[in-house]
């Protein structure tokens, strides 16, 4: 595993800085010139989601799930903000049609192609919904961190690639 080093967040963000703050970039997300920059941290923003801190959504899922949607659940192993053993234990305890299913199911090895090899990148289980056609998957990666595409690129787009 990699140090943090200087950085508070434990990644490196000045490329995603520069690249986000480029006039064309701005200009094709449709970034309103009242906003000075896009920095990685924004108080203001935050403070606009502090309501949404803690809140359960299983709710919203459970129908989402039933209704022919798919699902998809990630979480970096060493990730300790968003934990990989607390995501999988609420997924576990999901109360839809799929559950007994999804409860039943091996963690299995999730493979993906990196440079010409298959890499064993994780451990994934899913169930489809006894109701509709949409399904629950868990994803644990290896070796990643709170962010999966910074730590696991490769694997982040094959895990995307492969869901979508």
């Amino acid at each position: 595993r990699k140090e943090c080093g200087d950085s508070d967040l434990c990644y490196d963000l000045d490329n995603i800085g520069v690249f986000l703050n480029l006039p064309e970039t701005r200009k094709s997300l449709h970034v309103s010139d009242k906003v000075d920059e896009w920095v990685s941290c924004n108080t203001a923003v935050n403070a606009g989601f502090i309501s949404d801190w803690m809140r359960n959504y299983q709710q919203v899922l459970i129908p989402m799930l039933e209704d022919d949607i798919r699902v998809l659940i990630y979480a970096g192993d060493v990730d300790f903000i968003c934990n990989w053993m607390g995501n999988k234990a609420w997924t576990k305890e999901l109360r839809w049609s799929g559950k007994d299913d999804f409860n039943a199911a091996n963690d299995d090895d999730w493979i993906y192609y990196k440079g010409g090899l298959n890499v064993t990148g994780g451990r994934v289980r899913s169930a489809n919904a006894k109701e509709g056609s949409g399904s629950l998957t868990f994803l644990q990666v290896y070796e990643a961190g709170h962010m999966v595409p910074m730590d696991q690129p490769e694997a982040a787009l094959s895990l995307l690639n492969t869901f979508i």
